[in-house]
């Protein structure tokens, strides 16, 4: 009884210590949601490319903060570049389908216009 009140003790003493775990998982994350705002081209519309940029630089400081054995900061810088390179994504995909419905409406128009001759 009394060696498992002890490494209790140390268990707890050991979690406390330890701090966070590395955030591997968010960080492949992120990376993969920047990769795929700037493969949907999030880099030609100037809000996603401020938005690239941001998730870049967040990525590059939770990577520094990481080797500073400080994840649980990581983390929430991880957690942020995530959401800017989502937005990113985003903004994107919207100007792509903006770019759709434009060619859609004229496409109608031109239509409408044989139709009427």
């Amino acid at each position: 009884m009394r060696f498992a009140s002890c490494l209790l003790v140390v268990a707890i003493g050991v979690t406390a210590c330890g701090g966070a775990a590395v955030p591997h998982d968010k960080l492949s994350s992120a990376k993969a949601a920047m990769r795929a705002a700037e493969v949907a081209g999030a880099p030609n519309d100037p809000q996603g490319a401020l938005r690239v940029k941001k998730a870049g630089e967040a990525i590059a400081h939770a990577e520094k903060l990481i080797k500073e054995d400080e994840n649980e900061r990581a983390s929430y810088v991880l957690e942020r570049a995530q959401v800017d390179a989502e937005l990113a994504l985003a903004l994107a995909q919207e100007l792509t389908m903006r770019g759709e419905a434009e060619e859609a409406q004229r496409e109608v128009a031109k239509l409408k216009a044989e139709v009427a001759q």
